[in-house]
């Protein structure tokens, strides 16, 4: 009978071992995270930005790892723009902690110093992060019904769903892959040049690689693009989709910044019907009387003979140009 006994209280004795010891890993990733929240807010601060996070609470025993973050906030060294949020949960898988979830619960404001302020709200907003032995492996964000909204500005920017992921792109050390994927935009006022293609996006995707990645991350008083742009960092558009007004298109391109900070690069854009494309941009009050006749006559061409179109669109030396036209001056792009 002790044996007997002994036997069936073996496996009662092995149950309170585990569950004692998965209490002890529960603990030891929470308070992990925890620590790895305040050592990254500690080196921001010593760097020169503000990073603080008011209150943690864990959530999700004994399955779940949810970290409920209130009071964020965050603005770099020299960026000149603040995000903050009143509370957003990090959710850590407990069988993978190297892949985090941050979920936005109340909506953010990203404020500039100029004292304009966006503020950003969605029915959900997800951003994720797994890493490998340290490195980035891949990164994304997610959002439904996501809203851009700038008080001091006419408009409000939606867009119904937009996924975006970023990984290292295997064919070439140091350079990502970023794949874009939004559906059903409505812009928050008319793009100059291009007013009469409307504030309806249905569909805009792209496959990019970034060149000189790692110099993204590089830190650069007054120019945060200054590195990457000195490296010769550039955007190749392997795959370009935009469905907006007259233009459905597939095209493909590349694309960076002048040393002025405004955009140069080229696209190069399949339209099986350029009449309407070309008129659309020839309606446009920002266009000149000579660019506008040159355009009409280019269109009335394409409109006779019906003939499909690879659509060249330029910008260098601070002037957009369409096949060759030149339809506007280029801003620095900040």
């Amino acid at each position: 009978m002790k044996i007997r006994g002994l036997w069936l209280a073996v496996p009662w004795a092995l149950f309170v071992i585990a569950a004692l010891g998965w209490v002890f890993y529960w603990n030891y990733v929470g308070n992990e995270a925890e620590r790895r929240i305040r050592a990254w807010a500690f080196e921001q601060n010593a760097a020169g930005a503000s990073a603080s996070v008011e209150r943690i609470v864990r959530h999700g025993f004994p399955m779940l790892m949810r970290l409920e973050l209130q009071g964020v906030s965050y603005a770099p060294a020299r960026g000149g723009w603040r995000v903050t949020t009143e509370s957003a949960d990090l959710h850590i898988q407990l069988t993978n902690p190297q892949h985090i979830i941050l979920e936005a619960v109340t909506p953010i404001t990203v404020s500039r110093s100029n004292g304009a302020a966006t503020n950003v709200s969605a029915d959900a907003l997800v951003a994720s992060l797994r890493t490998e032995r340290g490195r980035l492996a891949v990164a994304g964000i997610e959002a439904d019904n996501l809203v851009l909204d700038d008080p001091a500005e006419d408009g409000v920017l939606r867009v119904v769903k937009i996924v975006a992921n970023v990984r290292p792109d295997p064919r070439m050390a140091g350079e990502y892959q970023v794949s874009f994927d939004a559906q059903s935009l409505t812009l928050p006022r008319p793009v100059r040049s291009f007013e009469t293609f409307g504030l309806d996006v249905p569909a805009m995707r792209a496959a990019i690689v970034v060149s000189e990645g790692a110099q993204l991350l590089e830190q650069s008083p007054d120019d945060p693009l200054g590195p990457w742009r000195q490296a010769g960092g550039q955007m190749r558009f392997e795959a370009l989709v935009l469905n907006w007004g007259p233009l459905e298109t597939t095209g493909s391109g590349d694309g960076g910044l002048d040393a002025q900070r405004r955009l140069q690069g080229r696209l190069v854009l399949p339209v099986e019907s350029p009449a309407p494309v070309i008129n659309a941009v020839a309606q446009s009050e920002n266009i000149d009387d000579s660019a506008r006749r040159a355009l009409g006559f280019l269109a009335a061409g394409y409109l006779v003979t019906g003939d499909e179109i690879t659509l060249d669109i330029s910008a260098h030396d601070g002037v957009l140009r369409i096949e060759g036209l030149p339809v506007r001056m280029l801003p620095p792009v900040y």
